[in-house]
């Protein structure tokens, strides 16, 4: 039978594409197929959430020519390399890392999107996709939808909410220390707490994000940023960068997208969100559940785990038949 391995940063910060690797593996475990992570150390895995997912290391596999394994986007120009032998899927979660360690000379041409061992390329958003397909017409490339847990990030309405704002700072700190200093001494802050999310668990977010009005997004350049989709799922009201790749769901009929670099509107778009609670609750509630009813409906887990089947059916129908040939 075919192994599918998913290799993976030995990393245990709350890093949401090493989630959707494990989760990956998880649908694919529970639905008849033979997948694991692979991490470089042993005995490593990512404790930040909770999982049982099925882990193996580096140096005790070893695939051939029917495995596929699984490299992000983040490896480079030869990523290809990283386990010689078997098929490879590049797992591109974010387009805009894709050329990240790549060289500026004109005559250097090495990519892994060429190489014939690579049969396919997922990624998450149409934005990845259209990137992707501009750049290398003849890839094959597939959208996967991440899925939301409504069980762990669960709504509230915002009258039952704390008059919190919750962001993170891992992109863009400087942004986000303009902004928040212009909303203070412009005096919108009045009354309001400062909620920075950083280094917690995906259950500490969860509960920082349930009591939670409002989030700001500074995320960008992003595959498919999924804070805001947690955000939205527990009924904050989000405005921000849409990163790109949350163009699809970072949507003005029940959030304020903004574009990359565009201080003064972001702060106009923010001041406009509290001022909305105050004057227009009512309305800014229904704009809270027309978000979460939109998340929930594309990013469901149901639409997550058919995708993934769907992209694994395909993929190794084809990659089996091109074995089979070779074979004989």
């Amino acid at each position: 039978m075919n192994n599918l391995y998913f290799y993976c940063p030995d990393d245990n910060h709350p890093i949401g594409g090493i989630k959707i690797l494990y989760r990956h593996v998880d649908v694919l475990n529970r639905n008849g197929f033979q997948a694991a992570v692979v991490h470089d150390k042993k005995g490593f895995r990512c404790t930040w959430f909770e999982n049982e997912t099925r882990v193996e290391y580096r140096k005790n596999i070893h695939p051939d020519a029917f495995d596929f394994t699984v490299i992000p986007e983040i490896y480079g120009p030869r990523l290809a390399e990283i386990f010689p032998g078997g098929k490879k899927v590049i797992f591109n979660q974010n387009a805009y890392l894709t050329f990240k360690g790549y060289s500026l000379e004109t005559g250097e041409q090495t990519t892994a999107y060429r190489d014939p061992s690579v049969v396919a390329v997922m990624v998450v958003s149409e934005d990845s996709r259209d990137y992707l397909s501009f750049v290398f017409p003849e890839l094959k490339v597939f959208r996967v939808h991440n899925s939301v847990d409504s069980d762990k990030f669960r709504f509230r309405e915002l009258r039952y909410k704390k008059r919190r704002i919750a962001f993170m700072m891992r992109k863009h700190a400087d942004d986000a220390r303009q902004i928040l200093n212009i909303l203070k001494f412009r005096g919108a802050l009045a009354n309001w707490e400062l909620a920075p999310i950083e280094g917690k668990t995906e259950s500490e977010v969860a509960e920082i994000l349930e009591n939670t009005m409002v989030f700001l997004s500074f995320g960008y350049p992003e595959g498919c940023p999924a804070p805001p989709i947690e955000a939205m799922l527990c009924g904050n009201l989000v405005a921000g960068y849409h990163g790109m790749g949350g163009r699809e769901y970072f949507l003005p009929e029940f959030s304020w997208p903004v574009e990359a670099g565009d201080i003064i509107g972001f702060v106009r778009a923010t001041e406009e969100v509290l001022r909305g609670i105050d004057l227009v609750p009512e309305d800014m509630a229904v704009k809270a559940h027309a978000a979460r009813d939109f998340v929930c409906r594309e990013y469901s887990i149901e639409r997550e785990k058919n995708d993934i089947l769907k992209f694994w059916d395909e993929t190794m129908f084809e990659q089996g038949h091109d074995a089979i040939s070779e074979e004989m």
